[in-house]
């Protein structure tokens, strides 16, 4: 039957809609012919109910656990449930995924470290964002440094192209000289954050630089909330007005002006700009011999690091580094570590234990 239609169709040049029409076919029952043939299996199949491959649910189940998980979206879904198509209904099987993804998403939230940032001024971090604020082929960039333990976003720039490694490092520079510099700044490694002029702003003031995992934005997520916080402010500011980049640079420093002198419970109900003001009396205690001294004390114990790891290539030697400074905060009372309430030791004792 399948194979007139195919016929019909080729010789009329008409549609399968209206081929179906003339031969007295129900449309639906031609289409799902079509596609079965085109699996490769029978176009119309025996009566009686469809045999069904063995189902191997420990299987199925793992092979949706290697999905790769997102908050909202799993990818990979379409070509895996193709492959158990005749074991299992698409809607059973979606139904298999999202409990999937519930429960990775809750073992990632209950083995997640939180960090919380005890000094005020010690430690900045910098990065990039773009969003539609200018009209749907423009992008609007934003260029955000913010202070962690106060939550004070030191600068907010917003233009039409990202900022450029030089213009990141003048920015750098005069908010060293207004506040004061910090004794870390995190950073992704996005190539105008690690620009030659940028490496040398931090080494001319002392600050050590600690650049994020690639691919792993949670390492920097003060700075990934920060940019959330100013993002929503911004909608509510520019809607859906076409704005140029002059108006939007100065919402952008609005923006960031307005959120400073937000009242946060995480504050004990304090501003940031009233915590970071308070908290910049600890900076007078880092001069540049203190600075060195850290940074030697950080360099030593991301060898000893490195050694017990046994791998020596630069991920690891970056890996060592990053644990390595996590640790001299944490003995210096600069950090807080905690999971699921808990707070946890400096990595370098759970490491030499």
């Amino acid at each position: 039957m399948l194979d007139i239609v195919e016929d019909v169709k080729l010789s009329s040049g008409d549609p399968y809609r209206s081929v179906c029409q003339e031969l007295v076919l129900p449309y639906s029952n031609v289409m799902r012919w079509r596609n079965h043939r085109k699996h490769g299996e029978a176009a119309i199949g025996k009566p009686g109910p469809a045999k069904v491959e063995p189902f191997d649910v420990a299987a199925l189940h793992n092979d949706i656990r290697q999905l790769p998980f997102g908050r909202k979206r799993v990818q990979g879904t379409t070509a895996l449930q193709d492959r158990y198509r005749h074991q299992i209904s698409r809607r059973d099987f979606q139904a298999l995924v999202e409990v999937a993804r519930r429960e990775a998403m809750h073992e990632q939230k209950t083995l997640e470290r939180r960090i919380e940032w005890l000094i005020p001024g010690l430690v900045w971090s910098m990065d990039d964002a773009k969003e539609h604020w200018l009209d749907q082929q423009r992008f609007g960039h934003i260029h955000l440094l913010q202070d962690l333990g106060s939550r004070f976003k030191l600068r907010v720039l917003g233009d039409e192209v990202l900022a450029r490694g030089d213009q990141v490092a003048e920015n750098l520079t005069h908010l060293c000289e207004q506040y004061g510099a910090p004794l870390f700044l995190k950073r992704d490694n996005g190539s105008n954050l690690n620009h030659h002029a940028v490496n040398e702003v931090l080494n001319e003031f002392g600050v050590i630089p600690l650049n994020s995992p690639p691919h792993y934005p949670p390492y920097n997520g003060g700075i990934e909330r920060a940019q959330m916080e100013i993002q929503e402010v911004l909608n509510l500011r520019i809607g859906t007005q076409q704005v140029d980049t002059v108006v939007f640079g100065l919402h952008c420093e609005i923006s960031g002006n307005e959120v400073n002198h937000k009242r946060r419970r995480s504050l004990g109900w304090q501003t940031a700009c009233h915590v970071l003001e308070d908290g910049r009396r600890d900076l007078r205690f880092f001069g540049r011999r203190e600075r060195k001294e850290v940074f030697e004390e950080i360099k030593s114990l991301a060898v000893d690091i490195n050694k017990a790891l046994n791998e020596h290539t630069v991920a690891a030697i970056e890996t060592a580094f990053r644990y390595a400074a996590e640790t001299w905060m944490q003995l210096n009372n600069m950090i807080r570590v905690t999971r699921n309430g808990e707070v946890l030791p400096p990595f370098y004792q759970i490491w030499s234990h």
